[in-house]
């Protein structure tokens, strides 16, 4: 019994000490892609973005960080037809243009759960698997120019939800660089549907990124 305290203890005092970072800077680059089109006048919609937020360990295992994310999108098309209206697809000749695109900005808060796989001694920090869940405001802004009988441009805030699946590994006793996988809600045929007869989610999302502790 008093061995097997003794280990729950050790055990303990290592998880917290590893695990705790206090306070973060965070920032970082994604992409996001939308899902495979099986039409020739049609690509992929794509959205790239960065994030720069502030991250607070509250316990050694969890952390919450909030931030400001910002970014454009785009999805080439062949070039309309005018007699099949607005957003309309026509013959097109293997020509492609970047008929839909804009940018948009959001703030967000992000909780994250720490999974801590090993420890680097010469560096003094714990690596890391983690999942991250974040929910943003957005603001998204579509450029009409490129569309048929539109000009100008049109907004739309929506809820956004992202959750992100993570690895992290230190470089000094300051700095880690992280990289994850994850999946998201982002659609900007939502902003103008009448502007955009097919949906525009760009689902799976790849980053990396750095954080630097500022204070433990």
């Amino acid at each position: 019994m008093k061995k097997l305290l003794l280990l729950s203890s050790a055990l303990l005092l290592f998880i917290t000490t590893s695990a705790q970072e206090g306070h973060k800077i965070n920032a970082g680059i994604d992409m996001s892609f939308g899902m495979p089109y099986f039409n020739s006048d049609k690509n992929n919609p794509i959205a790239a973005g960065g994030s720069i937020g502030y991250e607070y360990d509250f316990i050694f295992f969890f952390g919450v960080e909030a931030g400001f994310r910002f970014g454009g999108f785009n999805q080439k098309v062949g070039y309309p037809d005018p007699n099949i209206g607005p957003g309309g697809l026509g013959e097109n000749n293997g020509n492609f243009e970047d008929i839909y695109r804009g940018t948009f900005w959001a703030p967000y808060i992000a909780p994250k759960l720490y999974f801590p796989i090993g420890y680097d001694d010469k560096k003094d920090r714990a690596r890391y698997v983690y999942l991250e869940n974040r929910l943003s405001y957005t603001r998204m802004n579509l450029n009409l120019n490129k569309i048929i009988n539109m000009t100008g441009s049109a907004h739309k805030y929506r809820l956004q939800y992202e959750i992100r699946a993570g690895y992290q590994f230190p470089v000094d006793d300051r700095w880690a660089i992280n990289c994850w996988i994850g999946y998201n809600t982002f659609d900007f045929s939502k902003i103008k549907p009448e502007a955009i007869k097919f949906k525009n989610a760009t689902p799976i999302q790849v980053g990396i990124g750095f954080n630097y502790i500022i204070k433990q």
